[in-house]
């Protein structure tokens, strides 16, 4: 396993912050020379749509409005994968109305570019940033890859002559500037270019290390680390950025540290792994060695519960996105770090 220097001791705290209750995860990380523990807690900060914001606007006021002035706002119903820059500004995939939304400023706009994005039944799955080219966005059903340009207003076929078997988790590498997708029909790796083209796959259906059984999300840290959630597996995989099987982790349960659905994966500062469990209603953080570190969130329908919960994403300042898919909406944390 990847080795790490710190080890971490884990106290849950849950405050009261104008009349509604904030879910605070605390870890105490022992330093390796002072001896001072860096404390760290996972906050909840906001949510798309609010629950403040959305009060009135469902009348029929607004439904007039949104009929007369053509209205976009966008209204989430099943939200699957987040892309973010800051929490005033991140994009997420809708799969039950085959959309991508942008939440600028905690208002949201449904994205309606010229040319055809996806058709029924709804199959868009993931997204993520192609610098300077704007976003790209996995359809399983189309077995496509899709370019939105920046500004929302077109859409591309990355690629016409990709020939892809139910494309669903996709990262950029930035060091080698290479589009790393998930076949998940075909059990394996896409490597791409920055066209488009296919550079090498890696994987095949099985068991053992470096094999897949229906792999699903991925990420790619700052490292170059890759992080496949192995899902019929009940595991996550990791990889070195040419490739190469790294270490692996997790198994089949319905207790703390195994997994029953995973999901979407990410990593933050600390290089720290989380993994969303969606029957298990959760967020699950473990270290680089596979050791669970502590979890956060539960069944429900409150600010910091989730429903079936599905992709996630942390950003660099680490705020940590959870698409919330059957609570039809995104919930939003921060990891913050005290002295």
């Amino acid at each position: 396993m990847i080795p790490i220097a710190k080890s971490f001791v884990l106290l849950v705290v849950i405050t009261a912050v104008a009349g509604r209750l904030t879910l605070l995860a605390q870890v105490a990380v022992q330093a390796d020379s002072t001896g001072h523990p860096e404390l760290v807690y996972v906050r909840y900060v906001n949510e798309f749509p609010s629950p403040d914001k959305e009060k009135g606007k469902k009348g029929i006021f607004g439904r007039i409005g949104n009929f007369m002035f053509g209205a976009r706002r966008a209204v989430l119903v099943k939200p699957v994968a987040v892309w973010a820059t800051s929490p005033d500004k991140y994009w997420v995939i809708d799969q039950k109305s085959n959309t991508v939304a942008l939440i600028n400023e905690n208002k949201g706009t449904t994205l309606k570019p010229k040319g055809k994005l996806t058709a029924p039944p709804n199959s868009l799955v993931d997204l993520c940033l192609l610098p300077g080219k704007g976003l790209l966005v996995t359809d399983s059903r189309l077995n496509q890859i899709f370019l939105l340009s920046p500004d929302g207003k077109k859409v591309t076929l990355f690629n016409h002559s990709l020939h892809l078997n139910q494309p669903t988790g996709i990262a950029y590498m930035p060091d080698k500037q290479e589009v790393w997708v998930l076949e998940t029909g075909a059990h394996r790796i896409a490597v791409l270019d920055k066209r488009g083209n296919l550079l090498k796959t890696i994987g095949l259906r099985g068991n053992k290390p470096a094999e897949f059984n229906f792999p699903t999300h991925i990420w790619i840290d700052r490292e170059g680390l890759v992080y496949i959630v192995d899902s019929m597996n009940f595991r996550v995989q990791v990889f070195n950025s040419d490739g190469g099987w790294v270490a692996m982790f997790g198994q089949a349960g319905d207790a703390s540290g195994y997994f029953a659905r995973p999901k979407g994966i990410a990593t933050d500062s600390h290089s720290n792994i989380y993994v969303v469990d969606a029957l298990f209603h959760t967020v699950q953080i473990f270290n680089r060695q596979g050791q669970l570190l502590y979890n956060f969130g539960h069944q429900g329908q409150k600010s910091g519960d989730f429903w079936l919960p599905g992709g996630i994403y942390i950003d660099n300042n680490d705020y940590i996105y959870i698409a919330d898919s059957y609570n039809a909406r995104v919930q939003v944390f921060q990891l913050i770090n005290h002295q």
